[in-house]
Formats: structure tokens, sequence, C-alpha cells
């Protein structure tokens, strides 16, 4: 059953816990539209036939077309690693070092992952931002905003998915996942009582934010998360 009740991460070294990676990207020149195309079909088989890979998220800068990420989520590290030797992968692989000129792995310790099921269409939107938290509010500025993205998934309607992750390298690096219906929902969300309140309680926990243009290629889910929140 699939569910869109969010998962806290509160146990990072669950041997079931959830994997969550972002690949950065580099797109050769004039392949733009070659990217589109693996990515449509490595995403298209990979969420629809593995069972445990359960989100898959092509973007690319808007204001750099030659930057582009990958957003992954996998239901454990086993399901990672069947994805890794399936066909569709194996397919990517052999198309890539033609479109794809660099690649970097972030790997996350995810900290809250929430979605609806994703049909996208030309007004669904996306974001990525990255925050750097104060190390010594670390701990209070999580305890406040894993509520605020729950509270924004259960009560907007046009809040499709809110992923976060933790670096697991930097742990204070904070990377935000973002999808939305349209801008105007997006535009709404920020005006809720719950965004303002993180606004105003976090205003002086981060030291760094940075929000990456971006704008979809290809967005395929499952439409929930099937682990435990309690586990």
């Amino acid at each position: 059953m699939l569910i869109s009740s969010p998962v806290f991460a509160t146990k990072p070294d669950a041997p079931n816990k959830p994997v969550m990676n972002i690949f950065e990207l580099g797109v050769r020149p004039d392949r733009d539209n070659d990217f589109a195309d693996v990515a449509r079909q490595t995403i298209s088989a990979s969420v629809d036939h593995e069972a445990g890979t359960l989100a898959m998220y092509a973007l690319q800068r808007s204001d750099n077309p030659g930057q582009a990420f990958m957003v992954e989520l996998y239901e454990n590290e086993s399901a990672y690693r069947k994805h890794l030797n399936a066909a569709p992968y194996k397919a990517f692989a052999a198309r890539a070092p033609d479109i794809i000129d660099r690649k970097k792995k972030i790997t996350l310790e995810p900290q809250f992952l929430g979605d609806k099921h994703i049909i996208p269409n030309e007004r669904t939107i996306n974001n990525l931002v990255i925050v750097e938290v104060k190390p010594e509010f670390q701990s209070e500025f999580k305890n406040i905003v894993l509520p605020e993205m729950a509270e924004s998934l259960k009560v907007e309607k046009g809040v499709l998915a809110m992923y976060a992750g933790t670096d697991s390298e930097t742990p204070n690096r904070w990377y935000f996942y973002e999808i939305y219906a349209s801008e105007e929902d997006y535009q709404l969300h920020r005006q809720t009582p719950h965004f303002l309140d993180y606004l105003r309680q976090t205003a002086h926990m981060s030291a760094r934010k940075d929000a990456i243009p971006v704008k979809p290629v290809f967005l395929r889910n499952k439409g929930g998360i099937k682990q435990d929140p309690q586990r």
C-alpha cells in the first residue's frame, strides 16, 4: 500500500533506512534533448518496475542548462544496489558518456521524506535549496523544520513532495527538494502560518542559504514511503 505519510529519519543506523542521493551532472553542449530523453527512459523504467526505487527526479538549472541534477530515493541500501545492477541503469550508463561529462554524488542522511503521487504537467515546479545550519543550532533547527514540512504536506493540496537530507560528510549542510503543483501553489505555501513561523524561528540559525534555480526535466514517484516512521 502506498501512503502519503512522511518518514522522519530518527535512527540513522537503522538497517532498512531509506537511501537518498543527489547527483550533480554536467550536460555536454547541445545535448539537452538527449539528457531529457535518457532521463525519461531510465526514470520511467526504474520507478515503474523496481519495487524498491521510490522516486527519481531529473532537473536542470534554469540559468545554466549545462548543469543538471538527479534526486533519487530508494527503500533501502539493498534496493539501491539492485537498481545499479538492473537493466535501466545499465542502459543509462551505456549512453551517459556521450551526454554527461561530469558527475558528483552527494550522499544524504534522510531527515524527512514525504510525498503524494505526482503526475506532472507544464505547471509543475520544483525547488532545490541548500542551507548551512550553524552547528550549535542543528538539533533545534531539525525540531522546527520537520514538523513544518509535515504540516505543509498535510494541509496544502498544491504541495506534492517535500524531502530533506543532511550531507553525510557535512551534517550541518541541509538539502531540501520540494515539488509544487504550480507557481501559485508555491506562493500560497510561502504565506502559510507554518511556513512563516519556520522562517521566524530559524532566521538566526543558518549561516548560508542557496536557492538553486531549477526546472523539472522528468519527475516520477510511487506516491509514498512504506517504512514505518517509528522504526
